[in-house]
């Protein structure tokens, strides 16, 4: 019953966000508002933007079969524990963000923080502050990304 309920829920949430598409901002409006916020929150703009673009294209209406929603691709558990609602454009951003930074803050290595930010701060704790195997193509990737937003970063 579980289950059935939360696909009802989904639909929902795709059908909401279908419709409202028409007020949707662009790619551009989207990596704009990262630029900002990662400022104001003392964040390196590359790094968050290449994780927006690992994580959904920068496209807020992306659902992951896992239920992950948005830009940053937040469960909403981890936007709720953050204070941020995810399927708000500004408030996935600032969660994405915060969530980065807490992955910083608690690692000290941007490659470590991305890992933690794909697998979670107990997955980096667990293979003794080293990037998971399973871990290493993301992490991978989002540095590939961060090497085409550096221009960003001044």
């Amino acid at each position: 019953m579980k289950k059935i309920v939360y696909k009802i829920y989904v639909l929902i949430v795709i059908l909401i966000m279908t419709v409202s598409s028409s007020l949707a901002v662009t790619t551009e409006e989207v990596k704009q508002n990262i630029i900002n916020q990662a400022k104001l929150m003392g964040v390196e703009p590359a790094v968050v933007l290449s994780i927006a673009k690992t994580e959904s294209g920068f496209n807020q209406s992306a659902i992951s079969k896992g239920g992950h929603i948005g830009v940053f691709q937040l469960s909403p558990a981890t936007a709720k524990s953050l204070g941020y609602n995810p399927y708000n454009l500004d408030e996935n951003i600032k969660a994405g963000i915060t969530y980065y930074k807490k992955m910083y803050d608690s690692f000290g290595s941007r490659e470590l923080a991305i890992a933690g930010y794909n697998a979670g701060s107990y997955a980096i704790k667990k293979a003794n502050y080293k990037i998971p195997a399973k871990n290493q193509k993301y992490v991978s990737k989002v540095m590939s990304n961060y090497n085409s937003f550096t221009q960003y970063n001044n």
